[in-house]
Protein backbone atom coordinates (compact mmCIF):
# COMPACT_ATOMS: atom_id res chain seq x y z
CA UNK A 1 0.00 0.00 0.00
CA UNK A 2 1.61 3.53 -1.08
CA UNK A 3 2.22 6.08 1.73
CA UNK A 4 -0.69 8.54 1.50
CA UNK A 5 0.78 10.83 4.33
CA UNK A 6 0.77 13.88 2.71
CA UNK A 7 2.30 16.23 5.76
CA UNK A 8 4.70 18.80 5.12
CA UNK A 9 8.18 17.45 7.14
CA UNK A 10 10.62 20.39 7.53
CA UNK A 11 11.07 22.12 4.50
CA UNK A 12 10.65 18.61 1.92
CA UNK A 13 6.98 20.69 0.40
CA UNK A 14 8.22 23.80 0.20
CA UNK A 15 8.48 25.34 -3.15
CA UNK A 16 11.52 25.62 -5.05
CA UNK A 17 12.81 28.08 -7.77
CA UNK A 18 14.54 27.94 -10.90
CA UNK A 19 18.09 30.11 -11.24
CA UNK A 20 19.46 31.53 -13.87
CA UNK A 21 23.30 31.82 -14.59
CA UNK A 22 23.56 34.52 -17.54
CA UNK A 23 26.89 35.29 -18.88
CA UNK A 24 26.92 38.44 -21.10
CA UNK A 25 30.09 37.74 -23.55
CA UNK A 26 31.29 40.83 -25.94
CA UNK A 27 34.11 40.11 -27.72
CA UNK A 28 37.50 42.12 -27.61
CA UNK A 29 41.03 42.39 -26.25
CA UNK A 30 40.22 44.39 -22.83
CA UNK A 31 40.28 41.13 -20.62
CA UNK A 32 40.01 43.36 -17.76
CA UNK A 33 36.63 44.66 -18.69
CA UNK A 34 35.54 41.22 -19.26
CA UNK A 35 35.72 40.76 -23.00
CA UNK A 36 37.01 37.91 -24.57
CA UNK A 37 38.67 37.34 -27.77
CA UNK A 38 38.16 36.07 -31.34
CA UNK A 39 39.78 33.26 -30.59
CA UNK A 40 40.24 29.73 -30.06
CA UNK A 41 40.07 29.24 -26.57
CA UNK A 42 38.84 28.22 -23.16
CA UNK A 43 37.36 30.85 -20.52
CA UNK A 44 36.51 30.67 -16.89
CA UNK A 45 33.01 32.24 -17.06
CA UNK A 46 31.15 31.88 -13.42
CA UNK A 47 31.16 29.30 -10.84
CA UNK A 48 27.63 27.42 -9.99
CA UNK A 49 26.22 27.08 -6.70
CA UNK A 50 26.50 23.72 -4.76
CA UNK A 51 23.36 21.17 -4.75
CA UNK A 52 21.83 22.21 -8.22
CA UNK A 53 20.81 20.49 -10.69
CA UNK A 54 21.41 21.96 -14.20
CA UNK A 55 18.13 21.73 -16.40
CA UNK A 56 18.53 23.85 -19.65
CA UNK A 57 21.52 25.78 -21.16
CA UNK A 58 21.53 27.71 -24.32
CA UNK A 59 23.56 30.71 -26.00
CA UNK A 60 21.42 33.64 -27.42
CA UNK A 61 23.60 35.30 -30.28
CA UNK A 62 22.94 39.14 -30.26
CA UNK A 63 25.56 40.20 -32.58
CA UNK A 64 27.18 37.16 -35.25
CA UNK A 65 30.66 36.44 -35.04
CA UNK A 66 32.59 37.24 -38.28
CA UNK A 67 34.94 34.23 -38.72
CA UNK A 68 35.81 33.07 -42.51
CA UNK A 69 34.57 29.70 -41.94
CA UNK A 70 33.28 29.30 -38.58
CA UNK A 71 32.41 30.21 -34.87
CA UNK A 72 31.12 27.80 -32.59
CA UNK A 73 30.75 27.82 -28.60
CA UNK A 74 30.42 24.95 -25.81
CA UNK A 75 29.58 25.17 -21.90
CA UNK A 76 31.39 22.89 -19.78
CA UNK A 77 31.67 21.75 -16.04
CA UNK A 78 35.43 21.10 -16.96
CA UNK A 79 37.90 23.17 -18.82
CA UNK A 80 37.10 21.77 -22.74
CA UNK A 81 33.89 19.86 -21.37
CA UNK A 82 30.98 20.47 -23.56
CA UNK A 83 28.77 18.39 -20.35
CA UNK A 84 26.81 21.26 -20.61
CA UNK A 85 25.87 22.41 -24.43
CA UNK A 86 27.47 21.74 -27.51
CA UNK A 87 27.17 22.80 -31.03
CA UNK A 88 26.31 27.14 -30.43
CA UNK A 89 26.95 28.32 -34.00
CA UNK A 90 28.10 31.96 -33.04
CA UNK A 91 27.76 32.97 -36.75
CA UNK A 92 23.87 32.62 -36.72
CA UNK A 93 21.54 35.23 -34.54
CA UNK A 94 18.87 34.23 -31.60
CA UNK A 95 19.36 30.73 -29.60
CA UNK A 96 21.60 28.52 -30.67
CA UNK A 97 23.65 25.31 -29.10
CA UNK A 98 22.45 21.74 -27.82
CA UNK A 99 21.63 21.47 -24.34
CA UNK A 100 23.93 18.09 -23.42
CA UNK A 101 21.97 16.87 -20.60
CA UNK A 102 21.20 17.42 -17.26
CA UNK A 103 24.32 17.55 -14.75
CA UNK A 104 24.62 17.68 -10.74
CA UNK A 105 26.59 20.29 -9.34
CA UNK A 106 27.95 18.23 -6.21
CA UNK A 107 29.80 21.01 -4.05
CA UNK A 108 29.91 23.58 -6.46
CA UNK A 109 31.32 23.64 -10.26
CA UNK A 110 32.93 26.06 -12.54
CA UNK A 111 31.45 27.30 -16.12
CA UNK A 112 33.98 27.34 -18.64
CA UNK A 113 33.18 28.74 -21.76
CA UNK A 114 35.21 26.53 -25.13
CA UNK A 115 35.58 28.99 -28.17
CA UNK A 116 36.67 27.23 -31.73
CA UNK A 117 37.25 29.90 -34.09
CA UNK A 118 38.34 29.09 -37.49
CA UNK A 119 39.31 32.01 -40.38
CA UNK A 120 40.33 35.25 -39.80
CA UNK A 121 38.24 36.95 -37.26
CA UNK A 122 37.60 40.25 -35.72
CA UNK A 123 36.13 41.25 -32.12
CA UNK A 124 32.88 41.77 -33.12
CA UNK A 125 30.90 39.23 -31.93
CA UNK A 126 28.26 39.54 -28.76
CA UNK A 127 26.14 37.02 -27.03
CA UNK A 128 24.44 35.59 -23.49
CA UNK A 129 25.46 32.22 -22.10
CA UNK A 130 22.09 31.14 -19.99
CA UNK A 131 22.48 27.79 -17.84
CA UNK A 132 19.22 27.45 -15.77
CA UNK A 133 19.85 25.51 -12.79
CA UNK A 134 17.28 24.19 -9.94
CA UNK A 135 18.53 24.95 -6.13
CA UNK A 136 17.14 21.33 -4.27
CA UNK A 137 17.88 22.57 -0.93
CA UNK A 138 17.29 26.36 -1.42
CA UNK A 139 13.01 26.95 -0.79
CA UNK A 140 11.07 29.71 -1.74
CA UNK A 141 8.77 29.52 1.87
CA UNK A 142 6.12 28.94 -0.11
CA UNK A 143 4.33 25.17 0.44
CA UNK A 144 2.60 23.43 -2.45
CA UNK A 145 -0.68 22.29 -2.39
CA UNK A 146 -2.02 18.67 -1.64
CA UNK A 147 -5.53 19.01 -2.76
Amino acid sequence: MANTDVTRSGEFAQKKGICVFAGDIVEGTNLNEGQIPAATGNFLIGKLPPDAVITNAYVHVITAGDAATSASAKLGTAEGGSQVLSAANLKTLGKQGTFTGQVHTDTGVDLYLGLTITGAATDVAHYVTVVEYLEYQKNTGEYTRFN
